[in-house]
């Protein structure tokens, strides 16, 4: 299997917890002063069921910079996405597993995250863009290299190539094809408006 994960379990404070914020919109952020002028990806999850992530990135917001532990992986009967599990220490604990669904384009934001090694988190309703409140809390986290890398290499290459087989390709032309549009997404995932 591509892309094989070791089991695990995941240390949850509350029950609740387990609910995935599904992503409602994305867009990327670039300042001078973060990240060196990296291009860090967005997303903005419904917390609709979720209102501890509201209140565990408003006391981020407010407050100190906090610690969070990221960890990707996948969920079991769920073939079609991998999942960044953050788990935020301080101000406030909360686990919020954020959830890239592949067959919606996701990748192109999982690709953003380890090339420019973050993301912005911002909770939502659904509806919510990024144009419509850019001050509303957000969150940015660090996403170290956790080993990650070299599995998302096959995995995404693998998808992409079954997407265009999908549509038609045959497999040989898929492979070669995929590797094209993968190598495309990269150079756009690393580009940074703002330089040191």
């Amino acid at each position: 299997m591509i892309g094989a994960f070791r089991k695990a379990m995941i240390a949850l404070n509350h029950s609740h917890e387990k609910l995935i914020a599904p992503i409602i919109a994305d867009g990327s952020l670039a300042t001078v002063g973060v990240g060196d002028g990296r291009m860090f990806p967005l997303v903005i999850l419904d917390t609709t069921e979720r209102p501890d992530i509201d209140a565990a990135i408003a006391a981020h917001d407010h407050g100190p910079p906090g610690d969070v532990r990221v960890q990707w992986g996948r969920l079991p009967h769920r073939e079609e996405t991998v999942t960044l599990i953050l788990t935020l220490l301080r101000p406030v604990e909360a686990v919020v597993m954020v959830e890239f669904d592949l067959n919606k384009n996701h990748g192109v934001i999982v690709e953003q995250i380890l090339q420019n090694r973050g993301l912005y988190v911002q909770p939502g309703r659904p509806g919510d863009r990024l144009k419509d409140d850019p001050q509303k809390p957000k969150i940015i986290v660090e996403v170290a290299d956790t080993g990650f890398k070299a599995t998302w290499d096959r995995l995404f290459l693998a998808h992409t190539a079954l997407k265009l087989r999908r549509k038609g390709m045959k497999r040989g032309e898929a492979k070669r094809a995929a590797k094209e549009v993968v190598d495309r997404i990269r150079k756009v995932a690393s580009m940074r408006p703002f330089t040191a």
